[in-house]
């Protein structure tokens, strides 16, 4: 609670040495969850810039080392949401969330989110699940589903989008219980 009262008073050593101390176990933490190093650097990056910017008003009821994580945590999820509601990122989600969500499927012991996740997959119009089920299952990329269904990459696209944007919430939280669990 030290390096927090000297943070707090502006202490700019103190804080370098929390950065350095920290730093590499908050990374490996967000890697683990987003599976990107250039956004778990940013996530960490971001989480101690906005200590740093709001230091006089910290209040750390917890040790420095859980309130960081928490941190860590919260602005790796909203990185995750960010990265699935960004269309523009489709490929990427589709290179990164797709595959971590089929691992997800072959380790998680909760049966309850499988049904979750099949429920809200059961929810989706029939070509849109089937797009979607190619895209999951087989790993098939947007030019590949696009030929063996005989639709436009476009189409391939937006059913996906539609797909991910109805199943975001779940994903997400299935990724970080994953995540949290291993």
């Amino acid at each position: 609670m030290q390096d927090v009262a000297l943070i707090r008073n502006g202490d700019q050593k103190a804080f370098e040495t929390c950065f350095n101390h920290y730093w590499p176990s908050l990374y490996s933490f967000a890697l683990k969850i987003l599976g990107n190093s250039a956004d778990a650097k940013d996530v960490v990056q971001q989480v101690f810039i906005s200590i740093w910017a709001r230091r006089d008003k910290l209040n750390i009821t917890t040790s420095l080392e859980s309130y960081l994580h928490q941190a860590v945590k919260y602005q790796s999820i909203k990185k995750l949401q960010e990265i699935i509601n960004r269309p523009e990122d489709l490929e990427h989600v589709q290179e990164f969330i797709l595959p971590v969500l089929n691992d997800i499927w072959q380790k998680m012991e909760t049966a309850d989110i499988f049904k979750q996740i099949d429920h809200q997959l059961d929810k989706l119009p029939g070509k849109t699940k089937e797009i979607f089920m190619l895209s999951r299952k087989q790993q098939l990329s947007i030019s590949e589903i696009a030929g063996r269904l005989n639709i436009s990459e476009k189409t391939v696209r937006n059913q996906l989008h539609i797909a991910l944007k109805a199943l975001r919430h779940h994903i997400a939280v299935a990724v970080v219980m994953s995540q949290l669990m291993s």
